[in-house]
């Protein structure tokens, strides 16, 4: 619990123990990149104790944690070609210099499944 509002928080081990709004806007602009362009793409938004994700069919459900967030996001893409297109993107952006902090960590969060062939991606597979 927050003594100063008397909030209860929620650790969030992508985050740490301490949660910024700057950090919560990171993430969404991350995810929100990331999804861009699939069908189906969810509408995350940076709230100052979490994230609010809007579904495609207007659904909205509110997050404490990435891996909430992650797993919000991921149940909103029901076909698995579509699914694998984002899992490919998020393991380029991971895998990328230009991406390294938090955006990096936001995209390797949970529900990354590991690439079974070990290929190596680029940027250029973010536009794929």
């Amino acid at each position: 619990m927050c003594g100063a509002c008397g909030r209860t928080t929620v650790a969030d081990s992508a985050l740490g123990p301490v949660r910024t709004i700057r950090q919560h806007l990171i993430v969404a602009a991350t995810i929100n990149a990331l999804c861009a362009g699939l069908p189906g793409t969810p509408k995350v938004t940076a709230l100052k104790d979490g994230w609010m994700l809007t579904g495609p069919s207007g659904a909205a459900r509110q997050c404490q944690t990435l891996e909430q967030l992650w797993s919000a996001v991921l149940d909103c893409f029901t076909n698995e070609l579509v699914l694998d297109r984002l899992q490919r993107r998020r393991r380029a952006y991971a895998a990328d210099p230009a991406n390294a902090g938090l955006s990096a960590r936001t995209a390797q969060g949970p529900g990354l499944l590991p690439d079974p062939a070990g290929a190596k991606f680029s940027q250029g597979d973010l536009y794929d």
